[in-house]
């Protein structure tokens, strides 16, 4: 007889994984009193502008901001964007749960899904360093539970609740929309099929009318590119198969180290092989269990199987030796942190694969997710976590007095650029390309110019020279930790650097 899990239980499993989760998360947070991460400030900047003026300062999918409004409104834009980030994150332990245990015939295979994406080192450090992907994953895993739940019982409530969780992956980041697509586009497909609602004619419109939805979402893309989905994102594809291959899979390769973030893509190539191998055989491991311990067969809808090989696919993907991982702002390195959505799902594909058929599996599996839950949680500090250094903030805070009117910075280093944005609430650019030469004002920070460079003397020079309007120095342990400099003096700082240092600092290079 099927030992099946209470829906009691269950629940109290997932709010208590959900509640530690959100300790985890909001532990490694609160760690500084500023922003984490690369787009640290970048979170409070729109948040206090949707505050303010009801509209995000930057173009950018906008759901996550709003879904993160109320927790800044309760608080301030600060400390409502890392509570926000906290809340959300661990929040995907619900749908992760939901589908996981469509995919995997059981409620504990959803708890296991769930423990695998709520502990993951990969889903905090999104929490810490880029908050909207975070929460864009936790909504595509809601919009993907949603369909698998309409496609196994079709009816207008839950079609209308699966598109609405569809528009809102695409509303909120765009690799959530991505995984959303690929998955619920074939799902849907072979759930009307087997229903016998799509046959023939049906068919031929069901799949005309996806394409004009494509092409209208596209449409929408091409003119809001840093909001939605589009076709020009395609382009990030091209280098992403590298020729040295990594066989740990680590999130990030340097020239003198790697950035693991877990484990979570060897557990997803692992899985996926395992899945790949045992899926199409699981009438045959279920006849291998011995008739008392073996339930009776059901059958596997067929949106279920159609779900399965896109994820699949995804998971062998990021865990593939040969994925470009070079560049922090490459697909591949976005990937593979995301490694524990497809990681998890493909865990419950296995169990059911290999246990939906056992009696007792719903309890072995419960006691699995209670020792992933216990033993899976991140370190007081993770691994390639950017924290801001509070003379930094000093400097930026300094310089909120000595920014000309209608001024536009120019700073080279994102992270810096929201951070002085948000202090000083000046115009800021990373690239000084169509702004006009009487606007530009461009900010150095020592990473930039190099203590002791050819650059940083000629700064020191600029101030001595009685034509100019001198550097500003504004960070409070070196004269040139944070410079402001006029555009007229920085063309003469270029006209004094040796050739080689004036062709690299002309170009303009940004990270």
């Amino acid at each position: 007889m099927r030992q099946r899990l209470p829906s009691a239980l269950v629940a109290a499993s997932l709010l208590g994984l959900i509640a530690w989760s959100f300790w985890q998360r909001w532990r490694l947070l609160t760690t500084s009193p500023f922003p984490l991460g690369v787009d640290g400030y970048f979170y409070p900047i729109e948040l206090r502008s949707l505050l303010e003026h009801g509209r995000l300062q930057y173009p950018a999918s906008p759901l996550a901001f709003y879904l993160l409004a109320p927790f800044a409104a309760a608080s301030d834009p600060i400390t409502g964007a890392k509570l926000g980030a906290a809340v959300l994150g661990a929040a995907i332990a619900g749908p992760a749960y939901g589908a996981g245990a469509r995919l995997g015939k059981s409620r504990g295979a959803g708890l296991v899904a769930a423990a695998l994406a709520t502990t993951s080192l990969g889903s905090a450090y999104l929490t810490i360093e880029f908050v909207k992907n975070s929460i864009g994953l936790t909504v595509a895993l809601t919009a993907l539970w949603l369909w698998l739940r309409a496609t196994d019982r079709p009816t207008w409530p839950r079609m209308a609740a699966a598109l609405t969780g569809l528009l809102a992956a695409y509303a909120t980041h765009k690799m959530a929309a991505a995984i959303v697509l690929v998955v619920a586009i074939p799902t849907a497909l072979a759930a009307g099929c087997a229903h016998g609602v799509l046959r023939g004619r049906r068919l031929a419109w069901a799949i005309g009318g996806l394409v004009v939805i494509a092409a209208a979402a596209l449409v929408i893309g091409a003119w809001f590119p840093q909001r939605f989905l589009s076709a020009a994102d395609a382009k990030l594809v091209d280098g992403l198969v590298s020729a040295t291959p990594h066989w740990s899979a680590p999130a990030l390769v340097f020239p003198d180290g790697e950035l693991a973030i877990g484990h979570d893509a060897l557990v997803g190539l692992v899985l996926g092989i395992v899945a790949v191998v045992t899926y199409p055989l699981r009438a045959r491991i279920a006849g291998a269990i011995p008739a008392r311990w073996r339930l009776e067969a059901q059958a596997t809808p067929a949106a279920v199987t159609a779900a399965v090989w896109p994820i699949l696919v995804l998971a062998l993907l990021i865990g593939l030796p040969l994925l470009a991982v070079t560049a922090r702002e490459g697909l591949g390195f976005r990937l593979r942190i995301a490694a524990f959505v497809p990681a998890a799902l493909t865990a419950a594909i296995v169990a059911r694969a290999v246990l939906a058929r056992f009696a007792y599996h719903d309890v072995a599996l419960a006691a699995l997710a209670l020792v992933l839950a216990l033993t899976r949680r991140p370190g007081p500090q993770l691994d390639g976590q950017i924290v801001t250094h509070p003379a930094l903030v000093a400097a930026a805070l300094a310089l909120a007095g000595h920014v000309p009117a209608g001024a536009t910075l120019i700073i080279p280093e994102r992270h810096i650029a929201f951070l002085v944005a948000w202090y000083t609430r000046a115009h800021v650019a990373l690239r000084p390309d169509g702004i006009p030469p009487d606007r530009r004002y461009r900010l150095l920070p020592l990473s930039f110019i190099g203590e002791g460079s050819p650059l940083d003397r000629q700064l020191l020079a600029a101030r001595a020279e009685p034509s100019l309007e001198p550097p500003l120095g504004v960070h409070p342990l070196h004269p040139n930790g944070l410079v402001l400099v006029a555009e007229p003096t920085w063309a003469w700082i270029l006209d004094h650097l040796p050739a080689e240092d004036r062709a690299y600092f002309a170009a303009w290079p940004t990270i």
